[in-house]
This record gives C-alpha cells, structure tokens and sequence, in this order.
C-alpha cells in the first residue's frame, strides 16, 4: 500500500521528499534514480527523507517519464503446468539480484489473450519481454514492432523466421530420441506422441523428430492432438486407448499432461507400464509420487529461468540457451504387455 503524507491522506511523492531533504524535486530524482551528479551527502539526506516518508517509486511512472524500466515481462501458456513455476523461479532469483521487477502473466493458451497481454506490457514499456507463445509466435513480432530494440525471448518455442530473438528450450532432438530409441529396445511397436493442436503448437520440432524417428526405428507412430488442458487429454487418449490397433505407449508433451493420460488408463482398466507405458517431460518434483511412478526426460528448469533473465538483462550474449536432457527411466516405462506374454509362452 502507498505511504501517504501525514495528515493530508494523498500518497507521498517526490516532491514530499525533495521538501523535506531540503533539495530540488530535480536533485532528489537524480539522487533516488542512482544518476550522477549529486553530491554523497546530499544523496544520503534524500534517500534518508524518502525511508522517513515511506517514498517508493512507481516504476510504471518512471519508465514513461523517462523511457527506461526495470520491470520485465512474462507470458506463460498455462500457469496450470508446474514447470512453468519453476522456471519463474529461476528467473526470480536473476532478477532480485539485479533489482529487476517482474509483470507476469498466463494467457492460458489463448492467442486472442496472449496479444492482449503484449499489447498491454509495451504500452507499459517494459525494459524486456520472455514469451511462451501460442502457436508459431506472431506476439513476438507484436512486441518488436511495439518497443523496437527491447530484448525477447522465447521460451519452449521454435519462433521459426523470426530475427532478433533468443531462444531458451530443452534439446528437443535429444528429448524425443531418448524415449524413442528405449521403447523400441523395450519391444514396443506402436508408440504414440501427444502434441498441441497444429495451430497452437509453438515446438513443432519435436513433432518432426517423432515422425522421422519412427520411420528409422520402424515404429508404427500415432499423432495425437489435443488442447493441453487435462479434461481434453484424457479424453483423447481414452479414444486412442480404446481403439484397435491401439499404441502401447505414449510420450507426452510435459509430466503435467502425462497425468491426463494415467487417467485415461485407468478408466480403461489398463495398467500403467504393461498395459500402456508413458513417459512425461519435465521431471516435476511429485513425478516419482505417482503410482506406478512417471518415466520421464528431465531437464533443470531453474537453469532456463537463470538463462532467460540473463538474456533480458542483457548480462550474456543474445544467443540461444539448449537445456541438456536425459531419460528417467521409472515403472511406467516397461516391456509392452504382448511381448511379455510371448516370452511367457515361448517353450523353454
């Protein structure tokens, strides 16, 4: 809440300050923006005043009187999804360090919204935006049409075609290719891959690595599109779970949706692992709580939050950050139930 001038009840402003350090409203902004030009007694007076009056700036109203900010923006795609969390994290512990303000947003995998939330930060003029965009990214481009020169960077996206921007995401060749490469050794022949619908998918890279590593594997692949909320996954797996020729694993796009997908399973009666193995993305922290527990392919999120706020700072070179991956391997990734029952019955 505001501090307000004793008996007056308006908030305290500069002027406020200024009249009681005994200075210009001029010296005491230069003095409170950390400019030069203000002698070390004279600046310790001010901000001695301005800790006595319970003066903060407005960063909102210093970023359009002056044209600089310090507070960034963030748009994520789902807020539901814990890794989003816990790459905030990661970019909190940057931005508190470099006395950085974070706006923070979720456009809930809306397009419509997440213009809407651009829109509204580069009307703000905020210093730098990181995006989790919707589809092929066109509220990049939004945002560097609207503050030209701030940086952007783009998390867990291709944004292919578009210059200027920095990209932070897992090695997604490698992400696919791991549990690929361990179903097929495993025995499965049918492997299916959860994806967002084409027009909100802002990875499709990973997509085409499925495609071209079931063909090098020999692996009869299923796409399944659905939109990434948990009551649209587990209905679509549920349809493809039911369905002849069904697959006898799935990867997911995040452990978030493989919980959609255990669900599912279970409606079916099918057992997690033999009956249909799943491997999640992410390695949230209650993946290995799950019952049986989710195999999947891990990443430091943390890191990617560190890596994203350093590149709106500014602080490293504007290049793109890959994240290194690795397979967790855990109960529902197993020999697919057909192929257990063939060794059972093959004679000794």
């Amino acid at each position: 809440m505001p501090s307000h001038t004793p008996g007056s009840g308006r908030p305290v402003g500069i002027r406020d300050v200024a009249r009681l350090a005994k200075v210009s409203v001029a010296t005491a902004s230069l003095a409170l923006n950390g400019q030069p030009g203000v002698a070390a007694v004279t600046r310790g007076r001010i901000v001695a005043a301005a800790e006595q009056l319970g003066y903060h700036a407005n960063p909102q109203a210093q970023a359009l009187r002056t044209g600089r900010s310090t507070t960034y923006g963030l748009v994520f795609r789902n807020f539901a999804n814990p890794f989003f969390l816990e790459v905030l994290s990661g970019a909190q512990e940057i931005a508190a360090e470099s006395g950085a303000t974070l706006l923070v947003l979720d456009s809930g995998y809306s397009p419509e919204r997440e213009c809407e939330h651009v829109r509204e930060m580069a009307a703000q003029r905020l210093a730098g935006l990181a995006i989790s965009p919707v589809g092929a990214g066109e509220s990049i481009r939004l945002w560097q049409e609207a503050r030209p020169g701030a940086p952007v960077v783009a998390l867990n996206a291709s944004a292919d075609g578009i210059s200027g921007v920095c990209r932070v995401r897992p090695d997604n060749a490698r992400a696919v290719e791991l549990p690929m490469r361990r179903l097929a050794e495993l025995g499965h022949t049918d492997v299916a891959f959860l994806a967002a619908p084409l027009g909100l998918m802002a990875d499709p890279d990973r997509l085409h690595h499925f495609r071209r590593l079931a063909r090098d594997l020999d692996l009869r692949p299923h796409v399944l599109h659905s939109p990434l909320t948990m009551a649209d996954v587990q209905r679509a797996t549920r349809e493809v779970l039911a369905a002849p020729g069904a697959p006898t694993a799935i990867i997911t796009n995040s452990d978030y949706t493989a919980h959609a997908v255990y669900k599912a399973a279970r409606e079916l009666c099918l057992v997690i692992g033999p009956g249909v193995s799943v491997i999640g993305h992410d390695d949230l922290p209650t993946s290995e709580l799950l019952d049986p527990p989710l195999a999947t392919v891990r990443m430091d999120q943390r890191a990617m939050g560190r890596a994203l706020m350093l590149r709106l700072l500014g602080r490293v070179p504007p290049d793109d950050h890959i994240a290194a991956v690795e397979l967790v391997e855990r109960a529902s990734l197993t020999v697919p139930a057909i192929r257990l029952n063939q060794d059972v019955q093959q004679p000794r």
